[in-house]
């Protein structure tokens, strides 16, 4: 299968805004792909042209007509893994429909704003989409897309809506909001203290409900989202396709996402859902949430990776006899507890006479051999080990100071573009 990863952004305010202008012609559940019915050339050539006549619905005086209604509904199909039968086409008629009507009004407030896409630009967008499906060119791709009984052309008509209304969405917001610093380091403080905390990798599809008249018509499309994709759709390729949050373009990818991190609605779905599993539309202030997760893991801060200065006491008993070796070590663990660090692990090799006394200085815990190891980590800053039997010698080790390893965090610059892609979404 290949898996179509389309750009999508959109717009719920502007939506509101100029759905008084949207007008959709009479046309029912029986919409078909452009040769629905295997005609020969000629005559599915004759339906084709006779589609791209009918009108679907008109948006402000722009027209979206049955011939491009019927492609989006391939392409959309294919990108997901769903057979096109009649069934499916009932199911994502609505969910098309909708899209293609954001697009229209996307493409209509870029044009207002002087915002113009270049052929270039979809030339691009078309090429890169190529390389990720293991195409050698966009000319193969388009061949691909045509063997299928889709118009190429239904591609570019999808990408540059995407393309506007990225352009105008930066134009209009990035140059007015501002991520401060003291915003990172909170973030990246709150990211630190849930570093132990299980994390799950979420996948994520919004659905606005932007006018209450549309509560149920949304709920019924996230519903039919979830159908379609219990059923073996593509999660990532339907976020791509209907999606209204920000990380539509990466196919709905939230990252890896710790209990708390969500609001209230969607974390208490989250922390039932174990990987693979996919949850029901969750309704927030905004609208319907689709998460999917599809693993898990505790990321934590890795022991092993601490680096201390140490300083290391050697005594090899003068008798091999096992009851004097053991009379030695029961006289080094008694004072272990007593020994204040590494000089006072110093002043009692000194006041032995039979040891020897060594220190090193950023040593990781985790290239110590493995009995040491097993011994220092728990110990902190000031504390003796035991003794630890090595090579028929007995070793004592104090730690003179510890660093810890830190959480693997995302860089400063990872969570100012993540700060700043949750307010564009705002």
């Amino acid at each position: 299968m290949i898996a179509l990863r389309l750009i999508r952004l959109r717009s719920t305010r502007l939506r509101t805004l100029a759905l008084a202008g949207v007008a959709l012609a009479a046309f029912g559940a029986g919409i078909l792909a452009p040769n629905p019915l295997g005609l020969a050339p000629e005559a599915g050539r004759a339906a084709a042209q006779n589609n791209v006549l009918r009108i679907a619905a008109v948006v402000n005086g722009d027209v979206i007509s049955i011939y491009d209604l019927t492609n989006r509904l391939a392409l959309v199909a294919l990108s997901s893994g769903l057979q096109l039968d009649q069934e499916t086409r009932q199911r994502l008629l609505p969910q098309v429909m909708r899209s293609m009507i954001d697009e229209k009004l996307q493409i209509q407030a870029a044009d207002d704003a002087g915002v113009r896409v270049t052929d270039r630009e979809i030339d691009e967008q078309v090429e890169q989409l190529a390389q990720r499906n293991n195409m050698g060119s966009p000319d193969q791709l388009r061949a691909f897309l045509a063997s299928r009984g889709i118009d190429p052309a239904a591609l570019r008509q999808q990408i540059e809506p995407q393309i506007a209304w990225a352009k105008y969405v930066q134009r209009r917001l990035r140059r007015d909001i501002r991520i401060g610093e003291d915003e990172i380091d909170e973030e990246l403080e709150r990211l630190a203290e849930v570093a132990d905390e299980p994390q799950h990798r979420v996948y994520e599809i919004f659905l606005s409900v932007d006018n209450p008249d549309r509560e149920q018509e949304v709920r019924q499309n996230a519903e039919r989202l979830v159908s379609q994709m219990r059923n073996g759709a593509d999660f990532s390729s339907l976020a791509r396709s209907f999606s209204q949050s920000s990380t539509a373009p990466s196919g709905g990818d939230l990252g890896w996402v710790a209990a708390g991190q969500l609001e209230p609605q969607l974390d208490e779905v989250l922390q039932q859902l174990r990987p693979g599993m996919i949850s029901r539309p969750i309704r927030t202030v905004a609208g319907y949430y689709i998460l999917f997760v599809t693993d898990e893991r505790i990321e934590g801060v890795d022991p092993a990776e601490a680096t201390i200065d140490l300083a290391q006491m050697t005594v090899r008993p003068e008798s091999e006899d096992p009851n004097a070796r053991e009379l030695v070590r029961r006289e080094l663990d008694e004072r272990a507890g007593a020994i204040a660090g590494c000089d006072g692990l110093q002043s009692y090799a000194q006041e032995r006479g039979d040891a020897n006394i060594a220190r090193a200085e950023g040593v990781r815990i985790g290239d110590l051999p493995e009995a040491v190891r097993e011994a220092v980590a728990p110990l902190k800053t000031g504390q003796t080990s035991r003794s630890i039997e090595r090579g028929g010698s007995m070793v004592m080790i104090s730690i003179c100071a510890r660093e810890e390893a830190t959480a693997n965090l995302p860089s400063r610059d990872d969570v100012a573009n993540r700060l700043l892609a949750e307010r564009l979404d705002l």
